[in-house]
């Protein structure tokens, strides 16, 4: 049996945790972090892909860039990060079950899995490391060349 999940306005945003970009928005939370100094960028754990890229981190450490999601963690789901303004229509818990259960059995996701909206993507946040300045410049670098993002 399945439930549709929503996701409505939260009438108490979460802490933010992390940020995540895809497209432009990517590129854009790159630049800035790249601008940041190396102390700075250290406190921050990250992973990308193809036209995706999160930054993990305290809230006061995380940057701020239009176009980005920022993601936290609900109390009774700390498994997964969660939109701070954004909440599922069923229980968290719930919900951090249904999608564990699911992203072990059909793509073999490790959590914690950073919970995207519109469009609707599941990241595994496991492989996380400390932002090194050389990869992330190689990361923009490689979408900048392939036309991505």
């Amino acid at each position: 049996m399945r439930f549709p999940v929503t996701w409505r306005p939260r009438p108490n945003p979460l802490e933010p945790a992390g940020v995540a970009a895809r497209g432009i928005a990517a590129q854009a939370l790159a630049r800035r972090l790249l601008a940041r100094g190396d102390e700075e960028l250290a406190r921050l754990r990250g992973v990308a892909g193809p036209e995706l890229l999160i930054a993990l981190g305290a809230a006061a450490d995380l940057p701020w860039v239009d176009g980005v999601s920022y993601l936290g963690r609900e109390a009774g789901a700390p498994l997964l990060l969660l939109s701070t303004s954004r909440e599922p229509s069923v229980h968290p818990q719930l919900l951090e079950r249904a999608l564990l259960a699911r992203a072990r059995e059909l793509a073999g996701l490790e959590p914690p899995l950073a919970v995207l909206l519109a469009p609707d993507l599941l990241v595994s946040t496991a492989a996380a490391r400390p932002i090194d300045r050389r990869v992330l410049k190689s990361v923009l670098e490689g979408w900048l060349s392939r036309g991505i993002a």
